[in-house]
Parts: structure tokens; sequence; C-alpha cells
């Protein structure tokens, strides 16, 4: 039988890996897949194996992969992005990490076994260039860096199950776009008698202020006059629910094998906002895979 790492760091794990990198015409897809749930990431093995002794050392894992998104928030138009991800786990306690996904970022900085606080960072990209003219039409909006805690708490239900919930609440501090405050709850379960599969998944739901909203769901009358596009008035609420999953399939010890999945749905002024109604969709989805190597 294997002796799997131990760890208890659920939902840090797969907004992860909706991971990817930097041309500035794919941030706003890396926005959306950066909302598929967290509790997926690869690097977090989950469980250990029964008997097994918690694993003392720091753990680094590399992903990289290839995922499908709207090429914005509210778009019917798809486009590939690539996946990348970087966890470094045990930074001086065993559930402790660092994790770098994508554009954005998250932590656990507190050495407890169930509680979980850290810092979370996320680059939120400006929309340009996309597929839809109407849209493009309307100029670009601007970017910023959402920067913010991260907050949860981790539920042993069983040996190889884990069930967890998490507040992320973050604010733009390189510009003027507002913030986002995300709730989630989420599970994991090892499966297997060796403990190969890992099974992920969760709900979330995001509120957005008025900054964010009118940025990227309001269109002012100047800039309607260049489009077809009505003019709209984007006010705070709640911007989106959504369900996300992910299948983990451990070769070795190192290399692993991860899918994933989310589907997401706009509300209120974002559902309303004319670049959904009329240009785009409600509905939004994702799906990716990465291979990831544990040193």
């Amino acid at each position: 039988a294997w002796s799997f790492f131990v760890r208890r760091n659920l939902i840090p794990s797969i907004t992860m890996a909706c991971l990817f990198a930097v041309p500035v015409s794919f941030a706003q897809a890396d926005d959306v897949a950066q909302g598929v749930g967290t509790e997926t990431t690869p690097g977090y093995e989950g469980p250990s194996a029964p008997g097994a002794a918690p694993d003392e050392t720091t753990q680094i894992t590399l992903g990289a992969g290839i995922g499908v998104a709207p090429d914005y928030e509210g778009s019917d138009d798809y486009q590939p992005i690539p996946l990348w991800n970087l966890r470094v786990q045990n930074l001086y306690d065993p559930n402790t990490f660092f994790q770098l996904r994508g554009l954005g970022f998250s932590s656990n900085l507190l050495p407890h076994p169930n509680f979980r606080l850290g810092l979370t960072g996320q680059y939120s990209g400006e929309r340009d260039d996309v597929d839809d003219d109407s849209v493009d039409d309307l100029g670009s909006t601007d970017d910023g860096f959402l920067l913010g805690v991260v907050a949860g708490y981790d539920f042993d239900v069983s040996p190889d199950t884990v069930v967890g919930i998490e507040i992320d609440a973050r604010y733009d501090v390189a510009g003027d776009i507002g913030g986002l405050i995300t709730a989630k709850a989420g599970f994991r379960r090892n499966l297997g008698a060796e403990q190969r599969w890992i099974l992920m998944g969760s709900v979330e739901s995001t509120y957005a202020t008025d900054d964010y909203m009118e940025n990227y769901f309001g269109i002012s009358p100047g800039d309607a006059a260049g489009s077809n596009l009505n003019s709209f008035n984007a006010d705070a609420g709640i911007k989106d629910v959504g369900v996300s999953g992910g299948v983990t399939y451990r070769f070795t010890q190192r290399w692993s094998f991860t899918t994933l999945a989310s589907y997401k749905r706009l509300l209120g002024d974002a559902e309303d906002s004319p670049v959904t109604d009329d240009a785009g969709s409600a509905d939004q989805l994702f799906a990716g895979a990465l291979i990831n190597y544990r040193f």
C-alpha cells in the first residue's frame, strides 16, 4: 500500500487549477476559470492511506494543462487557455501552504489542522479584443489586482473525507474596480484501496461591489454610442452562483492527472447587462485537464 501525504487544507484546491498564464487577452478568460470552486487543486493530496504518517517535509507540486473558458465574463464565445499551478505545502507546519494558480494566489498561514486563514490575490484583467463585435466596440474595461483575506474551516467527516467552508474577501489595491466576496462549501474524498482516486466538488456564490459591477457589466452612454448595445447601470449585488467538480488519479506518488469542470450562473445585473443578455449568456462553463508532478 502507498503512504500518501495527509492534507486537510480542503478548499484551496480547484480554483486552482484553473490556472493560467500571461497574455492580457486571456485575462478575462482566466477570471472565469478561477471561478471554479477551490477544493480541487493539484498538489493537495488529501487524506492519506489508512495508517500513513504525515510527511514533515515541504511538498512542491507543479501542474500544467489546457482548458476552455468564455473569453469574458458573460460571454457565449469560448477559447482555449493554458492552465498552470504551483503549490508549496508545509511552509513551516504541515497545514500551511502557498499556491500560485494562473493569475492569482491563495494561502493558509495558520498552523491548525482545521481552521484556515491566509492571504489571497487575483489579477482581474481588462475586457479587450473579444470575439463579439458589439462588446468589443464598447472598448476596454479597467484591470486591477484584488488582494484580501481567505478564512475557512475543514470538517473531518471520516479518514477519507473532508468537508470545508470558506469565505474569500478581496479588494482592488491597484485601481478602482472594487471588490468581491465569495462564500464556498466543498468536499474531498479519497477512493480505492490504494486511494489513487480523489473526488472533489464545491458550491459557491460571489457578491460584487458597485465599482466591480459597473466596470465589467455597466455600459456608459458614451460607450453605447459606439456599439449596438444599450447603456446600462450595474449595481452591487450577488453576481453569481456556481458548482464545480474534479477528479484526480495518482499514477504514482509523484505523478497525477486532474480533470476539472464548472458551471456558473450569472445573477442580478450581471445577468441583465447587455454584454450578457444581448451579446452573451448567463450560463458560464469551464472545463480543463492538468498533469501534475510532486517533488
